[in-house]
């Protein structure tokens, strides 16, 4: 297993800053400068540039922080399937899930538990984002997300099978929706500011969504807020702070309160399951495989 000290390097690899670093750890700066001293005498390589007004990673510096990261979770990954063993389960499967998906994943994990007690699940949510590049790195066996995280893997490197779907919503507070013409959507996203579970980049990105907008409705909102759940989506939306794109599996956006608009979405509406073809773990296979 890694010593635990290599965490003064990742820290001090992620801030650029002795100070910062001794801060992150409740260690004095010497410390930190001598252990990196000593890391860097036994690698026999020099990891950072270092003057009197800065700090930076060499080339050495940057590959070996990737790798450390790689090894950091693998030996994470490698203690709970210890556990897991000691437990006497059989299996192991690490499981991620996006924001909306847990409202109707429920009754398959019942199922699939009782009919597999052997096997050890343990589930995570993420953001569509990080659900996809913890599929890739290994450290989720399988998500179950929106088909859009399909998209970021070429069509050989993913296993899927459909889920469920669910139609999507425009939804505001009532005292909002009753300034424009019933169900006139186009009003709405013109004149409030559409707030959005979106991430700036991946599989469900900011931009992505303008696209969607722009086909369904020939617009895109002048005003964006950015929420990281539903939870928060829903509160600024019973706030009258905005309007919200919600997904009918949410059974809180079906309050009276509330005014929903249907919206046709193609493929944003379905929801898989899938793992990487590559991926050799039995139990991710049957849980993949599991009706």
């Amino acid at each position: 297993m890694l010593n635990k000290k290599i965490e003064y390097f990742v820290t001090l690899a992620q801030c650029l800053s002795f100070t910062q670093a001794a801060a992150a750890h409740s260690v004095s700066q010497t410390a930190i400068s001598q252990y990196i001293a000593s890391l860097e005498a036994r690698l026999q390589v020099r990891l950072f540039n270092r003057n009197a007004h800065a700090v930076s990673l060499t080339d050495a510096g940057k590959f070996f922080y990737e790798r450390v990261n790689f090894m950091l979770r693998y030996e994470s990954d490698t203690k709970k399937r210890l556990v897991a063993i000691a437990q006497q389960y059989s299996g192991y499967v690490k499981v991620g899930i996006g924001m909306y998906e847990s409202r109707r994943a429920e009754e398959f994990f019942s199922r699939f538990l009782r009919a597999h007690p052997e096997i050890k699940v343990d589930i995570f949510q993420y953001p569509y984002g990080t659900l996809t590049e913890k599929l890739k790195s290994g450290e989720l066996d399988v998500i179950l997300a929106n088909v859009l995280c399909e998209k970021a893997f070429a069509k050989e490197e993913i296993l899927s099978r459909p889920m469920f779907e669910s139609s999507n919503y425009l939804v505001a507070d009532q005292s909002i929706a009753a300034k424009y013409p019933p169900g006139d959507a186009v009003a709405m996203l013109q004149g409030e500011c559409l707030i959005t579970d979106c991430e700036d980049t991946g599989p469900n990105s900011m931009e992505m969504l303008r696209q969607m907008l722009l086909r369904e409705f020939g617009v895109v909102p002048e005003r964006f807020a950015q929420t990281n759940s539903t939870d928060a989506q829903l509160l600024m939306v019973r706030a009258c702070h905005g309007i919200a794109i919600v997904p009918d599996l949410v059974p809180e956006a079906q309050e009276s309160s509330l005014v929903r608009i249907k919206m046709h979405m193609g493929d944003m509406s379905r929801y898989d399951m899938m793992r990487l073809a590559s991926n050799a773990n039995p139990a991710a296979e049957l849980l993949l495989a599991f009706q």
